[in-house]
Formats: structure tokens, sequence, C-alpha cells
């Protein structure tokens, strides 16, 4: 059974069980206000026959009292009989109007009047009131007012069965599309959407649904990505190393002297494609540990600038090659507490994608300033560069493990990378407790900045912003 079916079986039900509660309630009441109609109905037989007694004492005819009792029981079929007694200082006279029986539907009622002036002189009248007469009427209006009832149950129960599909309709329509949107994604068609302009709970699945599809193509096209990846940052050092490799022995079998210093050449190439594969492993083992949560870093108090320096006088020669500026303005620059080794990776992978996306001529500087936020203070670190930069659609996918920036498809300095340098920059940062931006434009460089704590000796020193 559908959710439509359920949804209109139990709206229907749940109105047609209301109505029955209704039904029956106002039967009851109807019930009590019968019996409460019959009493009055009595009442007002033995107020009516009281008083035609008292008149036909006070002027002492009998055939007035027979006459009007007839007459009443004309207007009151209930008064089936009715059995006189009429004292008159002594005398008494008996008449019958009607046949008495034993019935348990009958009530018999007794009234007794005297004369005021001689109270010697009395009538007793000794009547019955069918009950079956007096409910005549109350059944009369108990069958109307049920047949309306049964006539607005049906047609409440066509509008709530009416309402209930519309009702349905409209919930379990996106249901049903976002049921045949996941069949659709579970053929593989990734990033498949569903427009629903909606605020409520459906809205939101809808919505969330969306986002675990544009999530799943993003998980898919990183999958592709890594394949491709790792194809060509193993295949192609891998390629050198062989050709290389059978480049040597073929030199080392002529003997030539020049033959054996260009295998050294030879060697040395081998060592870079070495040490490229060896960074892409490295690189490829973070990733795990951040992924398993397994990437710990250890902070302690450290000094930025010899650090910064450091990494200088790694890239020196290929800034030089490239025709690029690189500078360290950090000066002196309190202490911060910071994991060495992760912060030399961090400004390794920085420097790194800055030479990758500046030409001959630009320039890269490493500075820094102290900041504050609440009651913490911080070394922001920023590695600028007047490259080429990158429009909002690249930032907003910077971060993100193998994925990287349409502009390195445009050509760049050196090998285009595998999109895994970021995504462990940020990890590293975030173990540090601290926060990495990025603010770049097109044709006019991109900035990357982060923060470290500073050390607990100099967290609250006051110092200048170094330049």
């Amino acid at each position: 059974m559908t959710i439509r079916t359920r949804l209109i079986a139990l709206t229907v039900l749940l109105q047609l069980g209301s109505l029955v509660f209704l039904t029956g309630g106002v039967m009851l009441a109807l019930k009590a206000y019968g019996r409460q109609q019959i009493v009055a109905t009595e009442d007002l037989l033995r107020h009516a026959v009281a008083r035609t007694a008292l008149d036909a004492l006070i002027q002492r005819d009998e055939i007035q009292l027979l006459s009007y009792l007839n007459y009443l029981k004309g207007q009151h079929p209930a008064l089936s009989y009715a059995l006189i007694s009429w004292n008159m200082g002594g005398k008494t006279t008996r008449h019958t109007m009607g046949t008495p029986a034993a019935d348990p539907e009958i009530k018999e009622l007794r009234v007794l009047v005297a004369d005021p002036s001689q109270p010697d002189r009395t009538v007793e009248i000794v009547f019955g009131a069918d009950h079956r007469v007096l409910r005549i009427p109350i059944e009369e209006s108990r069958r109307r007012l049920l047949g309306i009832l049964v006539g607005v149950s049906v047609l409440a129960a066509l509008a709530g069965m009416l309402a209930a599909w519309l009702f349905s309709y409209t919930l379990t329509t996106p249901l049903t599309r976002l049921a045949n949107l996941a069949e659709v994604i579970g053929q593989g068609r990734l990033g498949a959407r569903l427009d629903l302009d909606s605020n409520d709970e459906v809205g939101r699945l809808a919505r969330a649904f969306n986002s675990m599809s544009e999530r799943l193509e993003e998980l898919e096209q990183s999958r592709r990505d890594f394949t491709s990846s790792v194809t060509h940052e193993l295949r192609s050092p891998l390629g050198a190393i062989e050709s290389f490799l059978q480049l040597i022995d073929a030199k080392a079998a002529t003997g030539d002297p020049a033959a054996l210093q260009q295998s050294r050449d030879y060697i040395k190439r081998i060592q870079t494609n070495v040490a490229r594969l060896s960074g892409f492993i490295n690189d490829l083992l973070d990733v795990a540990k951040i992924e398993r949560g397994k990437m710990v870093c250890l902070p302690r108090v450290m000094d930025l600038g010899p650090t910064a320096q450091d990494v200088c006088q790694f890239f020196e020669a290929k800034s030089q090659l490239q025709g690029v500026a690189l500078g360290n303005h950090l000066g002196a620059l309190p202490a911060v507490m910071g994991d060495p080794d992760r912060v030399r990776q961090v400004l390794v992978n920085l420097v790194a994608n800055a030479l990758k996306f500046s030409k001959a001529g630009g320039r890269i500087d490493i500075t820094a300033e102290l900041i504050r936020d609440g009651a913490v203070r911080y070394a922001e670190i920023t590695v600028s560069d007047d490259g080429r930069g990158m429009d909002e659609a690249d930032r907003a996918r910077l971060f993100r493990p193998f994925t990287q920036g349409r502009n390195v498809s445009e050509g760049v300095a050196g090998h285009q990378g595998t999109g895994l340098g970021l995504y462990i920059v940020k990890s590293i940062i975030d173990q540090h407790h601290g926060r990495i931006e990025v603010a770049s434009a097109p044709g006019k460089g991109t900035k990357v900045l982060f923060t470290l704590p500073l050390a607990a000796t100099q967290a609250d020193a006051d110092g200048a912003p170094a330049a």
C-alpha cells in the first residue's frame, strides 16, 4: 500500500470516527432531551386535568368534566384512559373514559382536586399516559436528525477524501520525485538535482538530497582526479627513470669518460624524479592520515624566522631559474606555538604554489603581523605573489583533495601537481587551531594567509607588526 493510499484511508477513518463519535453524542443528548420532554408532557397533562377537574367541581358539572377530558384526549393522544371518582358530600360517582390496560408503556398518573369552599367535595382522576405515543414525535425528530447527520457524514467523508487526496498528492509527489532521482543517481548519473521550492520538511529533505548528490558528484570527480593524478604522477617519473637507466646503461657500456659524466647528469635527474615520487607518496600518506584522523601535530615554542629562511633557501635555485624574486620579511617575529616540520611543510607548499603561477620578473613575499582574537594573540603569516591569480569559482574549489583550479590547465611553471597541497596545509593549520584564507583576483596575484598562536611567553608582550 502506497503512502498516498494510507494517508487517504487514515484521514477518512479518522473523519468517520469523529463523525460517529459526534453522532453518538448527539443521539445520547437527544435521548436525554426526550426523557425530559416526556416528563414535561406528563406535567402538562396533569396540570390540564387538575384545572379541568377544579372548574367542573366548582360548577358541580360532571358532564363538563367528562366532555373536557374527551377534548383533552383528542388533543393529547397519549391520554389513553381516565378513571374519575366524583365525591359529593359522601356520595361517590365513578366514571370511566377509555379502557384501562396493564401495559408497562402506560404510566398511571393521579390527580386529586378539592372544592376550596367545601373540602368534602373532591374529584380524583387516575389517568394513563402512553409513553409510546409520547415518544413518537421524539423518534421522528431523532430519525430526521440522524438522516441529516448521515448526509452530512457522507458529504464530509467525500470532502475529506478529496482533501486527503490533495494533501497526500502534495506530500507524496515530491517524495516520488525524490525516489526517481535516487534511482537516477543509483544508475550513475551523479549530480542530478530536484528543484523544489518549499520550506517544509520535504523541501529540507530535497535540499539535503541535492547537497548529497552534489557531494557524490564531487567525490566521484575526486576519485577520477585521484586516479588521473596517481597515474600521471607515477607514470611520468617512472618512465623518465626507466629511460635514464637505459641511457646510463648504454653510456656505461662505451667506457667513454664523457659518457660517464653524462651518466652522472642522468643520475641527478633520476634523483629529481625519485624525490618527486617520494613527495607524492608522502602527500598520499598525509591525506590518508587526515582522512583517518591520525595526523598529529606536536606544537612547541618555535621561531618562524629561521624556518621561513630555510624555505627560501630551498627554493632559491628554482626561483632564480624562473626569474622570480623571493623575499623573507618576517623579521624579529615573536615565538609561536607550532610543529616545526609541519609549519615548514605549510610554507613549502604555499611557496611552491606561488612559484607555479608566477612569471619571470614576478615577486613572492613572506610577511607577517601580530593580531588579536579576543584574549588570544596570533601571528598572521602571508605568502603573496603577483602572478595570474584566480576567480571566485577557483577559490571555492581550494582546500579539497585532488581538486585544482581551472587556471592550472592554462600552463604553469613545472608540473601541475595533484591538488593535495592546500588540503594538507589546511589540515595542518586546523591542527594548530589557526585559520587560513585566500585573497585573489584574476591578473592581480594571490595572497594566502594563515595564523599561528603566539607562545605563552610572548602572548602578552607588546610587539610591533613585522613588515
